[in-house]
Parts: C-alpha cells; structure tokens; sequence
C-alpha cells in the first residue's frame, strides 16, 4: 500500500501557544475526515525515509471544517520536537481515517462529570462544542454536565476562557479548573490541589450511582486515583470510561 493510499497531505491554518510546551492548532486535510467527538487523528511528519506519527485527540465539533489538536511537546518526542517547531502554512500528513472509541456510548441522558489533566481536556472539548451545537439547535434536552480540569499552571489550561464562557451561557454546564502549584501562580484565584482531590470535594453534588457518567482522560495517575475515588462512591465500571493518554 503507498503512502498516499494511507495519508492525506494537511496544512496549519492557525497556532495558539499556551506554554514553553504547550499549543493549540488548527489543520486543514485536502479531503473530508469524518469523526465523532472522543475519536483521535494520526499525524505525521516524514522523517529519514519514513513517517513519524502520534494519534492526537481532536479538538474540533465534527461540524467544523478544520480539525483542531492541543499538543504537548514531549521532552526528545520524535514527532514533537519537529511539530514544535512548524508555523502557519506548514504541512504535514494524517492518516486518512479518525479512530477512538472514548465517548462513543456517551449517554446524554444523565448528568456527565468529564475529567481531565492538561491536554485531556481535548476530545471533552469536542463532546461540549457539539452539545452547545444541539442545545442551540433544539435537538438535545440538557442535563447536568460538569468539566474538572486540572493542570499545574493556569497557562496550562488550554481552553480556560471558552469554558468559562459556557459556563456563564448555559446552566447546564459547570468549569471548575485546578491548578496543582498556586505557589508558582500567585495571581490564581480558583481550585488549588490536584484533579483527585477537587473531584473529592465536588462529586457528592454533581451525580450519585445509577444517574451519572464519569469519563476520565490523560495522565494515567489521575485516572486510576479518579477512578478508585468514584468507584468507593459507588459508581460502577460500565459508568466509568477512561482514555490515557500514555501507559502507566
């Protein structure tokens, strides 16, 4: 199979840097890319001879035209490094098909808690653009959904100000973020503490077992610390989904 049976070639349209490490992007492929919210992208970059590639969770309502990704620059990351250092009109290549099952069976019928660290937050940015889409539209009746996201530094917080908005804009929807080092952000004046422990003090009021969904997403501490926290309160695995974003 060639390359071009496996790729379609993608250009930057936008780029939003956030830290010494961290950036938002918008790509626009030369074809139609369908996905769902929760799916990922695979991007690459050719590299000696052969493409380097990283799945990267999309950003993006399936509704808009360009595909949106937050990305991290991994310390020596084969595929960041040079994805760092790329500008608006760059190229690179994605694979011709999204994949990902996190959110597939979303129940939007009962309240949802989506929880996060840093980059995690992507694929819950793509489910809420898509609600407020609906919601908007009339075809979703709202229930109570709630976003915890956490990061160590409030510049981390990659869609701070979007959420806050919706936030402001639609009851149904709460932002609670967190930051893990206020010592190293003195001008913070919201959660302080890691997702675990925010998520300890908030989830008695947001849902209870058997009327709730949990999803949790990114570093694979929080999720198993998140995950043990729910499942002493009673929440179940079918309940429960999560997507690391690297091996434990």
């Amino acid at each position: 199979m060639s390359d071009t049976d496996k790729y379609a070639a993608a250009v930057i349209t936008s780029r939003r840097d956030l830290a010494p490490d961290l950036w938002v992007i918008r790509i626009k492929p030369d074809m139609e890319l369908p996905f769902r919210p929760g799916q990922y992208v695979t991007i690459g970059l050719p590299r000696n001879g052969k493409v380097i590639e990283r799945p990267y969770s999309i950003c993006s309502s399936p509704t808009e035209q360009e595909i949106e990704l937050f990305i991290e620059r991994v310390p020596d990351g084969e595929l960041s490094d040079p994805l760092f250092d790329l500008h608006v009109g760059s190229e690179m290549v994605v694979r011709k098909r999204t994949k990902g099952l996190f959110l597939k069976e979303a129940p939007v019928e009962v309240p949802h808690l989506l929880v996060a660290t840093v980059t995690g937050i992507a694929p819950f940015v793509s489910f809420l653009r898509m609600l407020v889409e609906r919601d908007r539209a009339g075809t979703w009746t709202p229930v109570p959904i709630a976003a915890l996201h956490g990061a160590s530094r409030s510049e981390e917080l990659g869609y701070y100000d979007e959420l806050r908005m919706l936030d402001a804009d639609f009851p149904w929807f709460t932002y609670l973020p967190t930051v893990s080092r206020p010592w190293e952000n003195p001008e913070w004046g919201g959660e302080t503490g890691r997702v675990e422990d925010v998520l300890r003090k908030h989830a008695d009021a947001m849902m209870h077992p058997g009327n709730g969904a949990v999803f949790l997403c990114g570093h694979p501490g929080m999720i198993s610390n998140a995950r043990a926290l729910m499942r002493r309160r009673g929440f179940d695995d079918k309940e429960i989904r999560e997507e690391q974003y690297w091996p434990d």
